[in-house]
Parts: structure tokens; sequence; C-alpha cells
């Protein structure tokens, strides 16, 4: 029993009663004590007449001898220490016990440690109250016991079970005749290679079962024993798996990236993830390159599916184990129903092996931990739509992002299909359709095999065909296979909370093909704080690329995709969110023209629904920079404002448009005029004067 202050020196406690008094009431923390009951404990069940004036004593000096944050309460109908569980020591080793209950392995062997680093001996060992000190001591000796046991059955997971074997042999040597805590001993034994202090331990424990209880050994114990005598046995022979599917014949490009992936084998243990959105390639660069570095790894490739973006669900981590340690050689009634187990016994087998693993399409970290192995021997090719920060951030995994193809690579996916003599004979109209399919292999080999179905049309007309906005998702699908651009992101979308979903949806009445926050948070009618969320959730997913600080692109398709969604929102939200979107524009271009001009005067009317959240522009400077940034958007904006017939805000966007343009390049009239025409009278062409 020990009373420390603050700098770790320990306080005199004095008479052994009241050290008595002090142990009970620490025992029982922040709960009353009676005073019949310490009195009971300090004069071991003999208190004499005197003794409730002595007890009284001893309170005031603990009174005086406790420190900062700790109170001696009198409270009917006896005392209660009143302190943080902190800060005892007792009450420390039950809550981190608790704590380590619903912790992962690594966080839980790291609690229990720290819970039996507390105990220094036996319990109140220096405490005279006899029958304090056997019920403290059979409870905290109970709980220590078990406390060993779930630290070794946590390391036995982690493939680390020799470090729980000097502590399970305390424990067992505390409880002998426990067989769950022998049996977890012989196996952590077995694992650790000491098969023959295993058997002894079987052995010594089936004599004292017999002399003390008259019994044999359980069955958990048994079986235990039959592991150690059944080991050689039992080793999986060695298998060199070759699971990586046939490569896509047409892969062309990428060597970049392939380099960068080459790159990565020089590096211990190295986890690489390649990202990107839906139909970049990502699975056919990962077989590319996996089938070019196969022959590095002897002891074989493993690859799953993991399905983490299809319509069902996604393969669960404990389906994709078992598959790989039946490849391993391991048979299938070895392997553990646990998922946890199941994650240790795979690294186990992996743990003096060299293989390459293969995930493909993961959905979440989640899915991809426990399939990674645990040593560096081993190298990882994890291919996602979601860019997995938890694995970047914990595991140290290098993300790849891949981009669409260049133009030159693009053009060559359609004359693998198309043919060199129909794509050499358009040129410029070859290249016009890789730019409509936006570069994307799955687009482009989509286009290019109905293409190649119809030899008689020209790639002219291919182009023409898919030049229509209105269908050309729809066109770009296989009926046979039912694979299409739309399902595929129709898949990635699916994967959003409401609030993205719905982000994504409005984000289609956008017309530019950047977007910022300010602007999307327009949009969605929330401010910019509330709406970062979904855009970083978009980002994930690869539905949005960060284009620079605050901005974010999208592929054409992604565009026309979302662009579909908002069309099936209620027409009145719909027409709310133009509007908030067109008075954005509309008040971030007349603040720039304030700071750029020095004045309050406005050239138009001011926008109807005055937004809370704007650019911040104090200098021309940073207001022609914004201009420079978005004049494209402007003149969407202003072309989107006139075919909705909102003349009003257009007339007012083209007057911005012709006033930023003139600071920029000096007046010209005409310019002004014809903004003003077409927001008035679109489609007419303007005579040689304006007025």
């Amino acid at each position: 029993m020990e009373l420390l202050r603050p700098d770790g020196s320990a306080a005199t406690i004095g008479a052994a009663k009241r050290r008595n008094v002090l142990a009970a009431l620490a025992i029982d923390l922040n709960h009353v004590v009676s005073a019949d009951r310490l009195m009971d404990i300090a004069w071991n069940g003999g208190p004499p007449p005197t003794a409730r004036a002595s007890l009284q004593g001893h309170i005031a000096q603990l009174r005086k001898d406790l420190g900062d944050g700790v109170e001696l309460v009198t409270r009917s109908p006896g005392y209660v220490l009143v302190a943080p569980r902190s800060m005892l020591d007792v009450t420390r080793f039950e809550d981190l016990i608790a704590d380590a209950r619903y912790a992962s392995d690594d966080e839980a062997v790291d609690l229990l440690r720290a819970a039996l680093a507390l105990r220094r001996g036996p319990a109140l060992a220096d405490v005279e109250a006899e029958g304090l000190r056997r019920d403290v001591s059979d409870r905290l000796d109970e709980s220590v016991v078990t406390a060993v046991h779930e630290l070794a059955r946590r390391l036995n997971r982690l493939g680390r079970a020799a470090e729980a074997i000097d502590q399970l042999r305390e424990a067992v040597a505390m409880r002998p005749l426990r067989e769950p805590l022998v049996e977890l001993l012989v196996l952590s034994l077995h694992r650790a290679g000491r098969q023959a202090e295993a058997l002894d331990v079987f052995h010594d424990t089936r004599l004292r079962l017999a002399d003390e209880l008259g019994v044999a050994p359980g069955v958990g114990l048994r079986e235990a024993f039959h592991a150690v005598l059944s080991a050689d046995d039992e080793r999986p022979p060695a298998r060199v798996p070759s699971q990586l599917p046939r490569e896509n014949r047409g892969f062309v490009g990428r060597g970049a990236e392939l380099a960068q992936l080459d790159a990565a084998l020089d590096d211990d243990g190295p986890i690489r993830i390649l990202t990107g959105p839906a139909g970049v390639g990502k699975t056919a660069l990962a077989l590319r390159w996996a089938h070019q570095v196969a022959a590095d790894f002897e002891d074989g490739c493993l690859f799953v599916d993991l399905r983490g973006f299809d319509d069902a669900d996604p393969v669960a981590p404990e389906q994709a184990l078992s598959g790989f340690l039946r490849a391993l050689g391991v048979p299938a009634a070895r392997i553990p129903d646990d998922l946890d187990e199941r994650a240790a016994l795979y690294r186990s087998v992996l743990a003096d092996r060299r293989l390459l693993v293969v995930l493909d399409n993961a959905r979440s970290a989640a899915q991809v931990r426990p399939l990674l192995p645990g040593n560096s021997g081993c190298a990882v090719l994890v291919a996602s739509r979601s860019r997995l920060d938890d694995l970047a951030a914990t595991e140290g995994a290098v993300r790849l992002s891949l981009p669409v193809l260049d133009r030159e690579a693009a053009v060559a996916v359609l004359r693998l299909l198309l043919g060199s003599e129909r794509v050499a004979a358009e040129p410029a109209a070859a290249a016009e359709l890789a730019e409509l399919c936006d570069r994307l292999p799955l687009a482009l080999r989509i286009a290019a095999a109905r293409g190649s179905s119809h030899p008689h049309f020209t790639i002219r007309s291919l182009a023409d065909i898919y030049s229509d906005e209105r269908h050309r998702l729809a066109r770009l699908s296989l009926p046979d296979s039912g694979g299409s651009i739309h399902a595929v992101l129709t898949t990635s979308y699916r994967r959003l909370d409401a609030a993205s979903a719905r982000l994504f949806r409005l984000l289609g009445e956008h017309p530019g093909a950047e977007v910022d926050y300010f602007a999307a948070a327009a949009l969605a009618g929330t401010t910019l704080r509330d709406n970062q969320a979904q855009l970083e959730n978009l980002v994930a997913v690869n539905l949005l690329q960060v284009t620079g600080p605050g901005r974010y692109g999208r592929h054409d398709l992604i565009r026309l995709h979302s662009a579909t969604l908002a069309a099936g929102e209620p027409t009145a939200d719909r027409d709310a969110a133009i509007t908030r979107l067109l008075d954005y524009y509309l008040h971030a271009a007349e603040s720039g023209l304030r700071a750029v001009e020095g004045s309050a005067r406005r050239p138009g009317q001011q926008a109807a629904h005055p937004l809370a959240e704007l650019p911040n522009l104090p200098t021309a400077q940073a207001a022609l920079n914004w201009f420079r940034t978005e004049e494209a958007n402007i003149q969407h904006a202003l072309a989107l404002a006139t075919a909705r017939g909102q003349h009003d805000r257009a007339c007012q966007l083209g007057l911005y448009l012709d006033r930023f343009r003139r600071h920029l390049s000096g007046p010209d009239p005409r310019e002004l005029g014809e903004a003003m025409a077409q927001a008035f009278f679109p489609g007419h062409i303007l005579g040689n004067s304006v007025s």
C-alpha cells in the first residue's frame, strides 16, 4: 500500500490501522464504505469500544496526508475516497482491461501489457488486515490471469505466440488446473518451435488433473497435444500459386506508370495502390505489370477480384483469405473461422516466402488490410476506384493515380479494333472520337467494338454519332454483355452517402469543365464548410479530381452522367440550384469589379439572392486573376441563363464579362453588343453596327 506524491516519492502513511483504513477506502474508490466495515477491517474483526473515535482520528490524519485531486468525504453511513480512477493502479488496471476488450489485436496487446505492467507482486502485501488482503488478492489474481490469457490469445492471432510464453507460465503457476490457460501455453510453445516444452507442460498438467481432481484432460487440451505430435504431418506442403488472369491483349501505353511500379520493387514490403475513375484501365495496368514481374517472385502470385464496386456484395476478407490459404497448400480443415485467426495463419504461411499479391477492385481499407502479408519479402498491388487514404496513412502505401490515356495511346486503342487502314485514312476524326470517349480505355474499346461491327461506317460518321451529348452515354454500351460507361459510373455513384450523391447530381447542372468550391456550395445551397466533406467524398471515389486549390475537374462522361441524374430531380429543386449558381457568379463578378474599379457602382441590377460566401478578392490583381480562371464558366453561365430565359441575369453577366475584358485587353464595344444581343436574341447574327 503506497501513497505517492506528485514527484513520485512515497508519503508516510503511519500507523498500521491507518494503512488498513486507506487500503479499504482505495479498493472501493468512489464508493461509500461504512464506518462499521472500516472498523472491522482495521481491527481484524475485533474492534474495541474506542474504535469509532480512533477511526475518526485516522480519517482526520489521512485528510491531511492526501494530495490534490483526492478527497476523503464523510457520507452516511461512513466515508468515501473520491479521486479520478487513473490515480489508483487497481482501477487503472481494470480500465485498461476493459478498453482492450473491444480494441484491435495490435491495440489490445499494448493495452493489456500496460495493465499487467502495473502489477508488482502480491496485492496489499504490507497491509495487516488479513481478510481484506485475502479478498483483494484473490480477485486481482483472477483479473491478472484473465488478462494474461487474453494477451496470449491476441498475440497468437498476430502470429507472435513466443512473446506470450513467459507470462503464460506465470499464470499457469497461479491457476495450474485451468485447462484453457494450459492449452494456450501448449499451443504457444508449439508455434514457437518448442515442441518438447509443450509436451512437458501437457504431461505435467495431465498428472496433476488425475492426482487432484481424478479427471483426464478435456477436448481442447487433448487437441493441442495432438497438434504438437502431428506438427510435421500438418505442415502445409510448399505450393507455388499462379493465379494471375490473362492480361488484356490490346494493352497500349502506360510506360511511365509501369516504370513507377518497377521502382516500387526496390522498397521493402512495398504496397502500391492504383487508383483512378471507372474505366481508366487500372486492372489492365495491374495485370500487365504483374505478368512482367511474376518471374521475380519465386513463391508465386496471388490474385483476387474483390468486387468492391459491383452491384452484388463485395468479396469478404474471410472469403478471399480462404482462397489464398487453399492456394498456398493449407487444408480446408485447418483454416480457422475467425477472421483475425485466419489472417494470422495467412501471415504465418507467407512469413518466409516471396510472393506478389494483386488485390483488384478493392472497396475499402478494411477489406484490404487482412489480406496484407506481414513480411517484407512480398509485394502488394491494390487497384481501386477509391483512394484508400487509410492504407496510405496506416500502412505506408504509396498511391499512383492513373490518368486517362494520352492522345497517341488513345488513338492506338482505336487502331487495334478499327484497323490501321481506317484510322490512317481519317486521323483527325480518330483523334476527335478519342476525345469524345474522354480517352478512357473502356469507352474507347466500346466505341471501337461497335464501330468494327459496321465496317462501312466512316470514322467521321462514328464521331458525329458520339458528338451528340444527349445520347453519348447510352451509345457507349455493349448490348450483349451489358457493359457500359453508364453502368460503371452508376456503381461508383451508389457508394456515395445521401448528401454526396445529391451534390453529384446538382453538379450536373454546372455547365463548365471545372468548378470551384464556392460554386459547388451555391449549387448545393450550403456553406463551404458543410459542403467540403461531400466534395472530398466525390474525390475519394474519383468522380471529381482536384485541379488546384479549391478547384475540381471531371471527365466529360462523368459530367454527362451527373447531368442525366440531375434530370431526375424535382423541377423546383433544379431551378433553385441553377438560380443560386447564376447569382453566385453575378455576386462574385460584382465583388471583383469593385476591387478593380475602386467604386461601388454596379453595371447592372443587383442579383436577387445575396450569398454569404464569396471569393476573397481584396485587390484589383486578385480580381483579374479570378476572372481569368473563371471566364469560361461565366461565359457558360451566360449561355445557361439565356437558354433558361433568365434575361435579366444574362444581361448582367454579359455586362460583367465586358467590363472585365476591357480591363484585361481594352474596350471592345462590338464584343459587348454581341454578348447582349445573344442574351436577348439568341441565334441571331449581328450586323456591322451595334447600338
